[in-house]
């Protein structure tokens, strides 16, 4: 089964899917760790995600859509895949749609002011990657993550002026994917204001109907 994520920042798409996977066995590509990982390469690649990145603007589209090609060539993927971060536009959607077939495209809708008191409150693992809430969804020992011990960070790109350009963003290119899959009759939508558990059984009961 190949799914798709969507929904604004901090929506919890990456804790979703992260739980979806280990139920269904199918490996998460998050195009997010990806360029995040070639960011910290010092190549003109990484130079040029790094100098979108760092603002908060998307990777042009031919570019990425060259990165979750290649990332899909692996073997890994053969049997399916969750999306998290991509496809982020109609145009990404088309192109993926040329090597795979997608069967579902889950929604978890959130507030604008949710998303912006929800971010800034977000912290990374620096090691493994795993996110946490300090709100919702804290660390049982404050600034080190639960699975591995490593430090607790935020994100650069997680200030006030970058979650505006992002949410701007989102809205006037991410959202009309919310409309195709409706239209496909592939949209699952999610009230992602939930509770984490709440979230997660609404989304298998989804999907099992």
């Amino acid at each position: 089964m190949n799914i798709i994520f969507l929904g604004p920042q901090t929506s919890g798409k990456g804790t979703q899917t992260e739980r979806l996977s280990e139920k269904l066995n199918i490996p998460i590509l998050r195009s997010g760790d990806i360029l995040r990982n070639k960011k910290t390469i010092d190549d003109a690649e990484g130079r040029e995600i790094a100098s979108f990145i760092d603002v908060g603007k998307l990777i042009p589209d031919e570019m990425m859509n060259d990165i979750i090609k290649e990332e899909l060539q692996k073997e890994v993927y053969k049997n399916g895949v969750i999306f998290d971060g991509y496809p982020r536009n109609i145009l990404q959607e088309k192109h993926l749609e040329e090597i795979i077939n997608i069967d579902k495209a889950i929604f978890l809708d959130v507030p604008d002011a949710i998303v912006l008191k929800r971010m800034t409150a977000r912290r990374i693992c620096s090691k493994c990657r795993a996110v946490y809430n300090l709100s919702s969804n804290p660390p049982k020992e404050e600034g080190k993550c639960d699975k591995c011990q490593g430090d607790l960070i935020q994100r650069p790109d997680d200030t006030e002026s970058a979650i505006a350009v992002r949410l701007n963003i989102y809205h006037n290119l991410t959202e009309p994917l919310v409309n195709y899959y409706k239209e496909q009759d592939k949209l699952i939508r999610i009230d992602g204001t939930k509770s984490i558990e709440e979230v997660r059984q609404e989304i298998i009961n989804a999907l099992e109907n």
